[in-house]
């Protein structure tokens, strides 16, 4: 089993502030490898909440394991439903990828190697940040001019379209949670859940993306990862992962190591 405490290897520094939003301040979480000389790759990890609960450290375990693998792991909050709605929370997941290539050398991060994983409504920011690479309608201001590109995207049970989703569900959507992000349902505002919407805004700048989905999701359907594989495997290096897996798989104990290893392996070919 890999490690759930920080090693005398690593360093973790928390709280750092990266963007003043109209929310307030907004702080990530460091972890860095001590014994490994930089400057090293950075793998950003975005939690999930339906867009409206949580905070970082979600990912706090695997932080601390892709740091033992010579990374430095970011985990940055980012502004939550009803309050804030889509676009807001894009713009702080590439406030963060931007805060590596401005700050980030001072944790012994390389700015031109990161990558971001992210878990259900994180992996849909994740998603995001992949697909619309130096998009101005998603750029935060705090950082001009700097790159919000990114080398691979791991997408855990995301939410990748919207309105695609509406039909995939067994049961009745939740349109609560869909209009407490997108500010409508999407049936109600179909333009604005394209907008929000990974699978509308691919091309061929679209970063390399491996998405894992459990085929017993009762929260997301897998549907959604075989949908966004099938429109970025023409373009990019495109990879679906099926497991026998409920929502919550990638902290399972019991598959935890199968699955940081296929995610590590897949960002050690890209970086």
């Amino acid at each position: 089993m890999r490690q759930s405490e920080p090693a005398e290897t690593l360093t973790v520094t928390r709280e750092v502030p990266f963007h003043e939003t109209d929310r307030g301040t907004l702080r990530l979480d460091v972890v860095e490898p001590t014994d490994v000389t930089g400057p090293l790759p950075v793998v950003v990890l975005v939690r999930g909440g339906a867009f409206h609960v949580g905070d970082k450290g979600e990912f706090a375990r695997q932080a601390m394991d892709f740091a033992s693998e010579g990374y430095v792991a970011i985990e940055p909050q980012y502004r939550l439903a009803p309050d804030s709605q889509f676009p807001a929370p894009v713009v702080d997941v590439k406030a963060a990828i931007e805060w590596v290539r401005s700050e980030g050398d001072r944790f012994g991060a390389d700015p031109s190697r990161i990558s971001v994983v992210g878990h259900s409504a994180g992996a849909n920011l994740a998603a995001m940040a992949g697909v619309t690479q130096n998009d101005p309608a998603f750029e935060p201001e705090v950082y001009p001019g700097t790159s919000s590109a990114v080398d691979a995207v791991v997408g855990y049970a995301g939410v990748y379209d919207f309105l695609a989703i509406e039909r995939q569900r067994d049961e009745e959507p939740d349109d609560q949670v869909d209009s407490g992000y997108l500010g409508a349902a999407p049936t109600d505002d179909p333009e604005r859940a394209e907008l929000a919407s990974p699978t509308s805004h691919v091309d061929t700048d679209a970063a390399p993306t491996l998405l894992v989905h459990g085929t017993a999701d009762e929260v997301v359907p897998a549907a959604q990862s075989e949908l966004f594989h099938e429109v970025l495997e023409p373009v990019t290096d495109a990879e679906l992962e099926l497991r026998e897996e409920e929502h919550g798989f990638p902290f399972h104990g019991h598959c935890y190591d199968e699955v940081f290893e296929r995610t590590a392996s897949f960002l050690d070919r890209h970086r």
